[in-house]
């Protein structure tokens, strides 16, 4: 196995056409007869590669070679790109009329170059190949023309490339006046998405799995940015060979080919890059109106740099909007702006979007990430109001006097009062209705959330607004999953999300599979919630918009950790650190916690500790970790009682009864308040109350840790018969979630007790000790069935469409089998099957 990058071939898929043509050219020039081929093609595209393989035909056909390229300093400079392509090929005398300027005759030169072309030609044709030809200088501009006109009666094939960007000049007019005159014109256009994949399996040396696909998929068929794609990824370990496949190891792009992207754009003027810069921010899609708004400057001021960066390829026209036509132009452009231009930049962003009268909730994800160092923009009032919203100083006064609504107090979470003024225009009530919903899911009111959502159901309904409606039937089911209506969150959650539903707001389907998973998790279904998180982050990368990826990884390692799986969790956690600059203040607190149960499960305490530092701060006036996840509350409870922080202890507590009081029908709110507090105080009636509660409720992973922790309490008080009996439950409970993680903690607890459960069967996955069929026992039935069909020899992609899975699903299954087998390539794995597959079931006759 290898990863070294294959030799391009002398082809060029997706450029038969225009190789053709050259090739044909080649052989009209050869009996006598010149001409000029003039390509045209944004930064990127090939032209380079071209004339390097037009230069290797026309050797292998004959012909002399003289090949240059002309770059930006040419223009200032008299004949200065004629003088670097001929150096080598002009005799000394005549070469000495281009550089010495008190002879200077600018015809002199032109005559002596067409006698050479003759004297030249008179033993075997010639190709002159001229790269960026838009950059020459002015004289050597008009020699050009006088030698392409002159040496039309000569075997002499010229071939000039340019830029697709039309910035004026006398170079741009002489190619221009070339091509009037007769010169054949060839216009580079993105690659096939077969071409792509033909140069990616032959630079990668192997066929590509559909993963890798979707990666360069991102560059939009730029040739330059796919072969830089490929070889970082490649030499950076973000792409492996197996077994003759090509398999994608990490979407993100290395650094290496950020640094390629920048120099990509570098032939823009300063500008235009300033432009991309700014609109970078605006996300994949946006309007000159919006641009020109948040680069404070009028839109027709913009329109020729705007041509310029359309010209060039960077940017497209589609209809109303443009767009980055390459995502990963757009998401290196984002990375790169440093955190307090970004920050500025997505508030200016939400003051322009908001007057440009774009949806309220497009609206609000700027505002969010403009004000990531305050929180969320949404500051809570005093405990009897509501969240009052508070714009970014001086960018939204306009958009505050438009939000000027009563407020409903929460002591009635079920009742409150939604916009409906029939006169209000619909923007106002959608963003009043927005800003409603998000201030009461800061302050965790589940019924407020569950009401606000419902309103801004019906006002996009009554409105015909698809785009509104299908955002905040999402935020509906996060509602309800919040206040353990699991039963109606699944039927808004099980409806199919078709990405063109999405249009307008595209980060509603990755987050539609996201927040799935969270109910999914939630019910302890660990396979099913981590199938849907790694479709969220698929989505998410395909979308260019890796920032959203971060929930979804770290619901992907808080699933790792319950399966005992830490290298794969370690694995999620670099992933996401490198997405988290961007992310949402809510993703970041999930982060951090679940990154802190990691190292909880490492027994690193410290660590635990400090990777809490952002949710401890933010409790109790925002409880928003608590009421997402209601089981964090005794986790961080825990984990600042171990580092004797009694005072962070204290404060989680508080408000985890915060939201159980704001929340009293909410049983997972009451349940976890009274789970904090027992393990704060360490509390036998408090943990007692935190079980009988959590049984009436739908979350079971919850119900375990609770019946762990007062198994613990009960022990501490002498009643150790009781202890074991709970930890028994605990672990039968954890056992058919598939929580091993868990359930070792508790065996081991159980032992600790000088109580030792005799493992039989599938139990023996939760003890290392006990040997390779506890391993194979530690696969999933999903697992099961992957691993089955690869040891019959079946591709990825095959056994995907056996068991209708994606394959990106079925090489997820593959990576978990092999890290729990202990193996390293189908080959072990198949001696695996075919050892535990013919092992009878324990019991059996």
């Amino acid at each position: 196995m290898g990863n070294d990058v294959k030799s391009a071939a002398p082809a060029f898929p997706g450029r038969e056409i225009i190789l053709h043509e050259i090739r044909q050219a080649l052989g009209r020039t050869a009996p006598g007869g010149g001409s000029c081929l003039v390509v045209e093609g944004a930064a990127g595209t090939g032209k380079s590669e071209l004339l390097r393989l037009a230069g290797m035909h026309g050797e292998a056909s004959g012909f002399g070679l003289v090949a240059g390229t002309a770059v930006p300093l040419d223009t200032g400079a008299p004949f200065s790109t004629l003088r670097r392509v001929l150096r080598e090929n002009l005799p000394a005398r005549d070469y000495a009329l281009l550089t010495d300027r008190q002879t200077f005759d600018p015809l002199a030169p032109v005559d002596r170059i067409v006698e050479y072309l003759r004297r030249t030609t008179r033993l075997r044709p010639l190709l002159v190949a001229l790269d960026d030809a838009h950059l020459v200088d002015d004289l050597t501009a008009d020699a050009l023309r006088n030698l392409i006109d002159a040496s039309a009666s000569l075997p002499v094939l010229w071939i000039l490339a340019r830029g697709a960007s039309r910035t004026p000049g006398h170079a741009q007019e002489t190619i221009d006046w070339l091509i009037r005159e007769g010169a054949a014109r060839h216009r580079l256009e993105s690659l096939s998405p077969e071409a792509v994949a033909e140069i990616t399996a032959e630079l990668l040396g192997a066929c590509p799995d559909d993963d890798v696909l979707a990666l360069v998929a991102r560059v939009n068929g730029n040739p330059f940015l796919l072969n830089e794609l490929l070889v970082t990824s490649l030499s950076d370990g973000r792409i492996c060979v197996q077994d003759g496949i090509a398999v994608l190891i990490d979407a993100e792009p290395a650094p290496a080919f950020r640094q390629a992207v920048v120099h990509h754009l570098r032939g823009l003027s300063h500008e235009c890059l300033r432009i991309l810069d700014a609109v970078a921010v605006l996300g994949p899609r946006f309007s000159i109106h919006e641009a020109a708004g948040l680069l404070g400057r009028n839109p027709v001021e913009l329109l020729p740099l705007i041509g310029e960066l359309i010209a060039a390829s960077v940017l497209e026209d589609e209809g109303p909007c443009l767009s980055f036509r390459h995502p990963v132009v757009r998401e290196t452009l984002y990375d790169r702006l440093s955190e307090p231009t970004r920050t500025a930049l997505h508030r200016e962003a939400a003051a322009t979007l908001w007057r440009e009268g774009r949806s309220a909730p497009t609206f609000l994800e700027h505002l969010m990430l403009g004000r990531r160092g305050d929180g969320d923009g949404l500051t809570p009032a005093a405990p009897h109001q509501e969240a009052r919203f508070v714009p970014p100083a001086g960018q939204l006064t306009l958009a505050a006097r438009r939000t000027s609504a009563s407020t409903a107090p929460p002591s009635t979470p079920s009742t409150p009062s939604p916009p409906s003024t029939p006169s209000a225009p619909y923007a106002e009530l959608m963003y009043r209705t927005t800003l409603r919903y998000s201030a009461a899911q800061v302050q965790g009111l589940h019924g407020q959330m569950v009401a606000h959502a419902r309103a801004a159901l019906r006002i996009a309904r009554d409105h015909g607004d698809r785009t509104n409606r299908a955002h905040h039937q999402l935020w509906l089911a996060i509602a309800l999953t919040a206040s353990d209506e699991f039963d109606q969150a699944g039927e808004i959650l099980a409806e199919r999300c078709e990405p063109s539903d999405h249009v307008a707001l595209p980060w509603v389907r990755p987050m539609w599979h996201y927040h799935r998973a969270q109910l999914k998790l939630a019910a302890g279904r660990l396979d099913d919630a981590d199938e849907d998180a790694v479709e969220a982050v698929r989505i998410c990368e395909r979308l260019a918009a890796p920032s959203l990826a971060v929930g979804p990884l770290a619901l992907r390692i808080r699933v790792a950790v319950h399966r005992n799986e830490l290298t794969e969790a370690n694995r999620h956690v670099d992933h996401a650190s490198r997405l988290s600059a961007a992310a949402s203040g809510a993703a970041l607190e999930e982060l951090s916690w679940v990154t802190s149960l990691l190292h909880s499960a490492e027994n690193d305490r410290q660590s635990a500790l400090d990777t809490l530092s952002r949710v401890y701060s933010g409790v109790p006036k925002r409880p928003l970790l608590l009421t997402r996840e209601p089981h964090a509350g005794a986790c961080l409870v825990r984990t600042a009682m171990s580092a004797g922080d009694s005072e962070r202890a204290t404060a989680v507590a508080e408000a985890a009864r915060l939201v159980a009081t704001r929340n009293p029908t909410v049983t997972s709110a009451v349940a976890a308040a009274a789970h904090a507090e027992g393990v704060l105080c360490n509390d036998v009636d408090r943990l007692r109350a935190a079980v009988s509660a959590y049984r009436s409720g739908p979350r079971p992973l919850s119900l375990a840790a609770a019946t762990e922790d007062l198994a613990l309490a009960e022990n501490d008080a002498g009643a150790r018969s009781t202890a074991i009996g709970l930890l028994d439950e605990a672990l039968a409970r954890y056992k058919n979630h598939g929580a091993r993680g868990d359930a070792l903690r508790v065996r081991k607890t159980l032992r600790s007790l000088a109580v030792r459960r005799r493992t039989r069967g599938r139990d023996r996955d939760l003890d290392p000790v006990e040997g390779p069929r506890a391993r194979w026992d530690q696969l999933t039935p999903s697992e099961l069935r992957v691993v089955r069909l690869v040891a019959q020899g079946l591709t990825n992609r095959e056994v995907a469409e056996k068991l209708f899975l994606s394959p990106h699903t079925v090489d997820s299954h593959l990576r978990h089998s092999f890290t729990k087998l202990g193996v390293t390539s189908r080959v072990e794995l198949t001696r695996q099957v075919l050892t535990h597959e013919e092992i009878p079931p324990v019991g059996s006759g």
